[in-house]
This record gives C-alpha cells, sequence and structure tokens, in this order.
C-alpha cells in the first residue's frame, strides 16, 4: 500500500439534461404565447359581449385588466407609427409643393421682366413716333444693335442701311437731340460717328443770343463750343441747336447746353458742352433721309 501511487478519483461533474435546458429556454416564449392568448381571449370576450349586451363578470374584469397594458401600448405604438407615416407624406408633399411654387415664381419673374422691357420699349418707340409727326421729315426707325468706345472715336452701329435708303452722310437723332452721322452705310447695317467723337463737328447756334460756333467732340459723352467771336453773349445754360450751315444737318435740332466756361482773357474762351441725348442708354434712333 504504501509503495503503490495513489490515484484520486474525482467525481464525474453531473451532466445537465438536454431536457431541462430545453425546457429553461422554452418558458419566455411560453409566457409571451398565454400573454397573446389572453389578449385574444379578452377581445372575444368584448366583441361578444357588445354584440350580445351581456353584463362583464369578474373573470373578465380580471382578463382585461392583465391585457390592458398591451392593448395601450400597441394602440400608442399604432398611433406613432401612423403620426410618423402621416407626417412623412405630408412633409414630401410639401417639398413638392415648395418645388412646384419656386418655379412659378421663377417663371413668373422672367415673365414680368419681359413685359416690363416691352413696356419700356414701347415707351421710347412713342416718344420716337411722337417726335416723328412733329418734324415732318422722312426719317426711318433703326435700333442700335453695337457699340465702339475708346480714347478717341465713339461709334454706335445700327440695323439698317442701303436696303433702308440709309447712306454716307445722314444725320442721325432722337426725341432728345441730335446723335451724329452716319459715316459707312451697308446693306443691312451702318455705321454712327456719335456727336462727342473727337472726328466730329456740327455747326450751332446758342438759341438765346444767336451766337454761332462749332460743337466738336471731347469724348466721354462731352463736347465743347469752338470759335465763338469775340466777346459772344454766352451763360451756364444756353441751349445749343444746330444752325442748319453746311448742308448735313437741319436747322433747329437740339445739340446740348452749356455746362461751364472758362475765359483765356478777353480773346477765347472754352465753353464745354452736354449733350442733350445720353448715349450711355441709347437704344433706338432715327436716321434723317434726303428729301
Amino acid at each position: 500500500m504504501n509503495g503503490r501511487s495513489r490515484t484520486r478519483i474525482e467525481p464525474a461533474s453531473p451532466l445537465r439534461s438536454p431536457l431541462k435546458s430545453s425546457r429553461r429556454s422554452a418558458v419566455p416564449w411560453l409566457g409571451i404565447a398565454c400573454f397573446i392568448l389572453l389578449a385574444l381571449v379578452c377581445l372575444t370576450i368584448l366583441t361578444w359581449k357588445v354584440k350580445g349586451r351581456v353584463p362583464v363578470t369578474v373573470f373578465e374584469n380580471a382578463v382585461l385588466s392583465m391585457t390592458r397594458p398591451l392593448q395601450q401600448a400597441v394602440t400608442w405604438a399604432t398611433r406613432g407609427m401612423q403620426g410618423i407615416w402621416q407626417n412623412y407624406v405630408y412633409l414630401v408633399h410639401v417639398q413638392q409643393d415648395n418645388n412646384r411654387l419656386r418655379e412659378e415664381i421663377r417663371w413668373l419673374r422672367q415673365e414680368n421682366h419681359r413685359y416690363l422691357e416691352a413696356y419700356l420699349q414701347y415707351q421710347r418707340l412713342q416718344r420716337l413716333l411722337n417726335f416723328r409727326e412733329q418734324i415732318s421729315l422722312d426719317v426711318v426707325a433703326a435700333q442700335v444693335i453695337g457699340r465702339n468706345s475708346n480714347s478717341w472715336t465713339e461709334i454706335i452701329y445700327i440695323n439698317r442701311g442701303t436696303r433702308d435708303r440709309v447712306v454716307k452722310g445722314l444725320p442721325v437723332i432722337t426725341h432728345e437731340g441730335l446723335v451724329g452721322q452716319v459715316i459707312h452705310a451697308a446693306p443691312a447695317l451702318s455705321q454712327v460717328m456719335l456727336l462727342t467723337d473727337f472726328r466730329s463737328g456740327v455747326d450751332a447756334l446758342i438759341q438765346r443770343s444767336r451766337a454761332s460756333g462749332v460743337v466738336t467732340g471731347r469724348g466721354r459723352h462731352m463736347a465743347e463750343l469752338k470759335f465763338l467771336p469775340v466777346g459772344a453773349d454766352v451763360q451756364p445754360g444756353d441751349r445749343l441747336i444746330s444752325s442748319g450751315m453746311g448742308g448735313v444737318f437741319p436747322k433747329g435740332l437740339i445739340i446740348g447746353e452749356v455746362k461751364d466756361i472758362q475765359r483765356n482773357g478777353r480773346q477765347s474762351q472754352h465753353v464745354e458742352i452736354q449733350p442733350s441725348v445720353d448715349f450711355s442708354h441709347l437704344e433706338e434712333v432715327l436716321v434723317l433721309l434726303k428729301p
């Protein structure tokens, strides 16, 4: 006994019965099934009672009390899902309506700009038409389609040419006054030198004092009056008109007003002229045709 090694035999661990584990896992499902069964029983009882108008017993009250939390939870969840769905659908419709309204607003703005532009053009053409009736001269209306202005030249392009009897040398006017002179004419296009071009020169009269001189261009939409007689009566605000001399511009066309006078002694004076035509906003003109 002493020489032999003692071997300790450990007791074997007890084996778990698979039947017990399956029973434990089935317990929660059994509770849920019972709860659902009670809910169905409660619903059946309620339906039967409502149809038969039978008083509710104590057992039925107990069943109803037990299933009331489930009913409330289901009702709350159902209402919540309905609210979420309704809000989602509402937001989708709101987004669609917003997109549609934005498109309508964009279209209405474009239409408004188009109608406003047509109205402004109508007003300009109406003024030209009234002026055309007043001067009783043979004219052709033209639209300004281009500009070419730099330090020395100021030129515009109009959409009338030799096919419309527009030739070189014809004067160009608006209801505001003298614009310039045609210097080149193509079949459907003409080039007009403005009154403020450095190469331009128009024989003019001071309407108040009848003193004469020559209006020449200075660029940047400005002009000056030169070759005034010594001691000529000229004042700021005096209006200048074409004298009709030279055979290019008819007499009486408005040129502009005296803006500033700088006297250099008694022999000369520098007279700055503000043209009556706003060349920066010129869009339609009249070309005076030859009789």
